[in-house]
């Protein structure tokens, strides 16, 4: 048995969204970009309601796109409470779940040899942690609704290459093992091939087909962002640290968080089909020097 790529699927069959980290910069745009070619959106993130100004105008993206839009408080570290917020979810939505873009974290400056153990502990729960239970979350649920589906995960080109100016070791670590989380959770969900352990390619399987259809495929990358400007730079602004960033890269400028709509969108949907365990690098060519 084979599944449709996603070019064969209307937009509208293709995507519910599920973005964690969706009321910061980078989740609310590509949220939005969602909204606007035609996929129905949940937001999740800590604060118990969204910015009232930014969720009337995804409110107005979502009925001029006569798509919905939901939004959900959601802590990604608490393992219990996850599940509990999907089954709310799974009440609300109109089509199952073929997407997630996991953006939630957080980081934090400190020289390496004066790090809090409490604070290092907290950055990896959050951005390493809380990624993974979000994406068991919705696999478990792909897996239920016997949908493929394709997640996202907002690495940074902190873990490929640590950033001059900025001492957050916690962070750079937590990035570079979202790349690794990705490729493996890649090799995993798939093929139904990969999700028994000690079989092997080739082997003779007389229930491949059926293990087919309880495990339809799904495929996991990531994003690598170069410096954004959100509020989260705030302070790297006022210290001067923007000027130099500007320079180490090829286009000399920070990227604004509306440059990420179109590379989440491809990893998404149907261009990116045969892409999977692969990580985007979006870094104004940084890492290419």
């Amino acid at each position: 048995m084979t599944y449709p790529a996603p070019v064969d699927l209307p937009t509208k069959d293709l995507f519910r969204l599920d973005v964690s980290g969706g009321a910061g910069g980078v989740g609310t745009t590509v949220g939005k970009a969602i909204l606007e070619i035609g996929g129905d959106v949940v937001f999740a993130d800590m604060p118990p309601s969204p910015n009232p100004d930014t969720w009337k105008t995804i409110e107005d993206i979502a009925a001029a796109s006569g798509t919905k839009a939901w939004y959900h408080q959601l802590n990604v570290t608490d393992a219990d409470s996850i599940p509990q917020v999907f089954n709310t979810i799974r009440e609300e939505i109109r089509f199952p779940l073929r997407g997630l873009v996991a953006c939630a974290g957080i980081s934090g400056e400190c020289d390496a040899c004066d790090y809090p153990a409490e604070v290092f502990r907290k950055i990896v729960d959050v951005n390493l942690t809380g990624t993974f239970l979000v994406t068991q979350a919705v696999a478990k649920e792909m897996h239920a609704s016997k949908v493929t589906g394709s997640m996202v995960l907002i690495a940074s080109m902190s873990g490929w290459v640590t950033n001059r100016g900025i001492n957050t070791a916690p962070y750079n670590a937590s990035k570079s093992a979202i790349h690794q989380l990705a490729r493996s959770l890649a090799a995993e969900w798939g093929h139904p091939q990969n999700v028994f352990p000690g079989r092997t390619p080739g082997d003779a399987n007389p229930n491949l087909e059926e293990e087919r259809k309880a495990y339809p495929p799904i495929r996991v990358n990531t994003i690598s962002p170069g410096h954004i400007a959100t509020p989260i730079a705030g302070a790297a602004i006022q210290r001067g640290l923007v000027d130099q960033w500007k320079k180490q890269n090829m286009l000399g400028r920070i990227s604004q968080p509306e440059e990420f709509r179109a590379p989440v969108l491809f990893l998404l949907a149907e261009g990116s089909s045969y892409m999977t365990g692969a990580d985007l690098r979006v870094d104004g060519g940084h890492c290419a020097w």
